[in-house]
């Protein structure tokens, strides 16, 4: 089927609201969901994020580039970066209006790299919970119809070993086995108004 904006908003709505309901079902939470909150389902226990997976990764995190550098504190260097990552409607680069991380001087980089890595809690607690009191990350597999659920103090334990690497197109947190559990990219929407921010994934090798 083509991929349209309708067919997008079909599919997000049954996942947020049909698909999250069957997994609020199995763990015995109320479903709460909505855009305002990152917490989808709780009981007595637990304030639990649910994503359901068809890939191997899915959207946890979309912010413009102006509140990533806010709320993260970047340096001058690792600001650089994000702005040529992302680009803009000014950048004129081999016919993109975005550069590549191969494309992109070293020294921003390694800034951003050096950064992602000194704090890799707090932009796992930005993509997570955002000010939310996350007790857990629930995935279903839709594939297999297999349902993981780990918690977020185990989540951080899963990342202490891990390293953020950069690929062309995008920032990688990988473990020792050179697996991704969370990636960083622009959201590159075909919208020009709309394009230029940054998305954030969380892989279904972090559960698995």
């Amino acid at each position: 089927m083509k991929l349209t904006a309708e067919y997008g908003r079909k599919i997000r709505k049954e996942y947020s609201e049909v698909k999250e309901n069957e997994v609020c079902v199995q763990l015995g939470l109320k479903q709460l969901g909505g855009s305002k909150t990152k917490i989808d389902g709780i009981n007595e226990q637990s304030r639990v994020s649910i994503k359901n997976f068809k890939s191997s990764s899915t959207q946890v995190h979309l912010t413009t580039k102006k509140q990533f550098k806010k709320i993260l504190g970047l340096d001058n260097n690792s600001e650089k970066f994000i702005e040529m990552f992302c680009g803009d409607q000014d950048v004129k680069y081999k016919n993109r209006d975005r550069y590549f991380t191969n494309e992109i001087d070293s020294i921003y980089v390694n800034s951003f790299l050096n950064f992602l890595n000194n704090n890799k809690i707090k932009i796992i607690d930005l993509m997570i919970r955002n000010g939310f009191d996350i007790t857990n990350i629930a995935y279903m597999d839709l594939n297999t119809n297999t349902l993981y659920n780990i918690k977020y103090e185990d989540l951080l334990i899963k990342i202490d070993e891990c390293v953020w690497v950069a690929k062309k197109g995008g920032i990688h947190l990988k473990n020792k086995d050179n697996k991704t559990y969370f990636h960083i990219q622009r959201e590159g929407k075909k919208n020009k108004n709309n394009r230029y921010n940054v998305l954030c994934h969380i892989h279904r090798n972090l559960f698995i």
